[in-house]
């Protein structure tokens, strides 16, 4: 819950002139070369990229998503027990903190870059959270939405990113049944404008792909195995080591379909519910179908969940 009120706060901010934190500009700033250089030495230089993984918003399907990744042997996940990481949703205090340094000795403004603090937090993170994990290993973290992700490549210049995309419409059907008193159409504009943010991050980015992948939700649930094999080879893992006969027995947690006392169990269940936390929006009434369409139908269709409205 504390999840989605936060989430829910940083988009009611938007609706009210506040766009920072959907500010798809911000990944065009430029950090100085002696900044790269030093947060590569603070991070560990000898260390592998992290994966984090981005999730469009709360209820995309990072938690499965992540328990397939960590099956491979060479996966640390969630050091420490810190099971989301929304260190991106700082970038703006840390933005406040340079200016002020800024202010305090104007002259430092020639010798720096204008977000050249902002790499060396995100270095000092990941460092730390290295801490934890083996030589051997590679750090997995995980955020469950987009909000600040044009600073990606600016905080996190030396890690690798996941996307996660879902279908507009089972994520707004899993957002209310998880908490029934959001209102249908504010959690259909929070897609709408989560997923075109995401987009745009693509869009963006341009050639810029050695250091991120987009996934869609349903696509891992249809073949996880697949996606196993493909997150390997791009993210560098060993795909020989991957255990492909354990994906059949990976517990599933936190579907909304399967409650306890009213909310999400966090308990693990049987493997084959996955096939359950597709389709509800199919009992949608007509008038949240037409209402669906109208707030979130044409980025429905960008995200390549159809080609046209007449569904």
């Amino acid at each position: 819950m504390k999840i989605l009120k936060q989430y829910l706060k940083c988009m009611r901010s938007i609706h009210q002139g506040n766009q920072e934190a959907f500010d798809d500009n911000i990944g065009k700033v430029e950090i100085s070369n002696d900044v790269l250089k030093s947060s590569k030495e603070i991070r560990g230089a000898h260390r592998p990229p992290a994966i984090i993984i981005h999730g469009v918003m709360p209820r995309s399907g990072t938690v499965y998503t992540g328990e397939l990744l960590r099956l491979h042997p060479d996966i640390y996940a969630y050091p420490n027990e810190l099971w989301e990481i929304p260190f991106l949703e700082l970038s703006g205090e840390f933005k406040n903190i340079q200016k002020l340094f800024f202010n305090r000795y104007k002259l430092n403004r020639e010798k720096m870059g204008e977000l050249d603090l902002l790499p060396l937090f995100g270095a000092s993170l990941i460092s730390y959270l290295y801490s934890f994990v083996p030589i051997d290993k590679t750090l997995l973290i995980k955020v469950p939405d987009v909000q600040f992700l044009s600073y990606f490549p600016i905080v996190f210049p030396h890690e690798n990113l996941l996307l996660l995309m879902r279908d507009g419409r089972d994520l707004v059907s899993s957002t209310i049944r998880t908490w029934p008193r959001e209102k249908f159409s504010n959690v259909c504009l929070q897609w709408t404008n989560s997923a075109q943010y995401m987009i745009n991050f693509t869009h963006n980015q341009g050639q810029k792909r050695d250091n991120y992948q987009m996934f869609k939700y349903e696509d891992i649930l249809k073949q996880p195995a697949e996606f196993a094999r493909n997150a390997c080879n791009f993210y560098g893992l060993d795909i020989d080591r991957y255990p492909y006969d354990e994906i059949n027995n990976l517990p599933f947690r936190g579907s909304s379909t399967i409650q306890a006392e009213g909310r999400v169990n966090w308990e693990p269940i049987d493997s084959d519910q996955t096939a359950k936390t597709v389709g509800h929006w199919q009992q949608w009434s007509a008038k949240q179908t037409k209402q669906f369409k109208k707030i979130a139908g044409e980025v429905l269709i960008q995200a390549g969940y159809c080609s046209d409205l007449n569904w």
